[in-house]
């Protein structure tokens, strides 16, 4: 099997490349092709993904390793929404998990990947600039129907129908309708302010949360905060009908340590776990996170976590443990 790879700006290749070295001692079968889209290419040519790119992806593998898209000689992020937002859109990758793990528990959060704020739908004149939330019926109706299977006693709708009444009454709408086939579940419904509020206070109060676009966004790097950074966050873009999907750090370019050597490469390690567990190499991803977790506990922090190890070093104590024996790790 063999999986696409984009390193994308900034610290995303140092933090691929350092994912990548790990892959080999998990003992798995899996190769990898390297897609060169990004602000080199964008500069160059003018051109986030190429013609055919999308149908190359979909055509010849089953996932992409991503690293993160951002430049700051292109401020206005026009290559990262052709990038970025074009892969979520045109491999139609409707599902955004970003697992919260925490003391209390793992938070699942799904976001709705593909509509809402970022369906592109506006536009700007003089005095005025207009960005429209869209939201259709099928698209709320596909994921909530996805993500509530997932959840085994509570699950939690965030929106903000008091403020933002025409698509929220439609979140709402088929939340309630969805929520009737599971009468084991305890169904719940929160403003997005209030339930970052409340994330921050109690996180054990949550175990499965469902929300659009931008809340997702916005709240799933409150979570990175209580898991102690935004380092330690992973993601996964998924669109359950042809199996595809992409993961990704949460954390973004980081323009003023790439280069440095300092990168964490956690998320994008916990990003390939969760790329291994899609694809059904559940045993290396297990073991992966307990490497990651074993390493994160040790000396070899990096400075966003307070210490001074580089990305080599932690890449090191990682591939240390997994070369151990089950029972030493």
């Amino acid at each position: 099997m063999t999986i696409a790879v984009i390193p994308g700006d900034g610290i995303g290749p140092e933090v691929v490349d350092a994912a990548l070295a790990v892959l080999p001692a998990l003992g798995v079968d899996l190769d990898y092709d390297v897609f060169d889209w990004g602000a080199e290419r964008w500069l160059a040519s003018g051109v986030g993904i190429p013609d055919g790119g999308i149908a190359r992806l979909a055509g010849g593998y089953r996932a992409v390793l991503f690293g993160a898209i951002g430049d700051p000689r292109i401020p206005d992020m026009a290559h990262g929404r052709a990038i970025l937002l074009g892969l979520r859109t045109g491999l139609d990758l409707y599902v955004n998990h970003r697992p919260i793990v925490l003391p209390t528990g793992t938070i699942e959060l799904y976001r709705e990947n593909t509509q809402g704020l970022y369906a592109g739908v506006g536009g700007t004149l003089p005095e005025v600039a207009v960005d429209t939330c869209v939201y259709t019926r099928a698209a709320v109706e596909r994921f909530v129907d996805y993500c509530l299977p997932r959840a085994r006693r509570r699950v939690t709708l965030v929106h903000k129908a008091n403020a933002v009444p025409n698509t929220g009454r439609l979140w709402q709408e088929v939340f309630r309708a969805a929520v009737e086939r599971y009468p084991g579940l305890t169904a719940t419904e929160e403003y997005a302010d209030s339930f970052c509020y409340h994330l921050i206070r109690d996180p054990s109060r949550y175990e499965v949360v469902l929300t659009e676009n931008l809340f997702g966004d916005i709240a799933s790097d409150v979570g990175a905060a209580l898991m102690g950074g935004l380092g330690l966050a992973a993601s996964a873009n998924l669109c359950p009908g042809s199996g595809f999907g992409l993961f990704e750090p949460v954390h973004g370019s980081a323009p003023d340590i790439a280069g440095k050597g300092i990168a964490n490469p956690y998320g994008a390690m916990l990003s390939l776990a969760m790329l291994l567990a899609h694809l059904g190499y559940g045993a290396a991803a297990a073991t992966l996170r307990r490497c990651l977790r074993t390493a994160l506990d040790g000396p070899h922090r990096t400075p966003d976590l307070g210490g001074t190890a580089t990305t080599a070093q932690f890449t090191a104590a990682v591939l240390r443990l997994l070369e151990q024996p089950m029972g030493e790790r």
